[in-house]
């Protein structure tokens, strides 16, 4: 039953926002729009921003879920694009608001994993301290948030694939070069 409040209040949510921009939105609107209560959404979550995060991670968790198994960081990466763009009108309302430190910070969350399991294959071989690892993950997921971002402000009209096959040019080679350098 959890989860299922959770959702109702978040396809709402989701609702409302095809009408207007999130940092218009209230609390009374959105319980208002699916007929629960103040007090049930606050027994779930404690401001709008709160809800829009649950809703990231929902859409991570499914995106990876479904995709556990990445060769490479452009697959990962492809596909973060992909669930972005299929939360088109959320991800510009939130980029948009007073919130957005929320969206980076889920991004980041999602990148820096999946950059550092494929920073960590590449040194299996090496004998790399892991704060070096932990740096070039960090440095590269700040590249790929900024990236996102500029897509996002440019309206997602560029293809994602196109996106991760000029990162993958810019950056071929470039972990493993780097790794080699830390290498003890």
């Amino acid at each position: 039953m959890h989860n299922d409040t959770k959702e109702v209040l978040a396809n709402a949510l989701i609702d409302i926002l095809q009408k207007r921009p999130i940092d218009k939105i209230t609390v009374k609107d959105i319980v208002e729009e699916c007929g629960l209560t103040r007090q049930t959404f606050y027994n779930y979550f404690y401001d709008i921003y709160e809800l829009v995060e649950w809703i990231y991670l929902q859409a991570t968790e499914k995106s990876l879920a479904e995709n556990k198994d990445y060769d490479t960081w452009q697959q990962g990466f492809y596909q973060l694009l992909i669930s972005i763009s299929n939360s088109k009108v959320l991800v510009q309302n939130t980029y948009r608001s007073t919130n957005r430190d929320s969206l980076e910070r889920y991004m980041y969350t999602v990148i820096y994993d999946q950059v550092l399991a494929v920073v960590e294959r590449q040194a299996n071989e090496m004998s790399v301290d892991q704060k070096h690892k932990n740096f070039i993950a960090h440095f590269y997921s700040l590249a790929f948030i900024a990236l996102i971002c500029e897509w996002i402000k440019d309206g997602m009209k560029e293809k994602p694939e196109d996106i991760v096959e000029q990162t993958a040019v810019l950056i071929k080679g470039d972990f493993e070069k780097a790794l080699r350098k830390y290498a003890n």
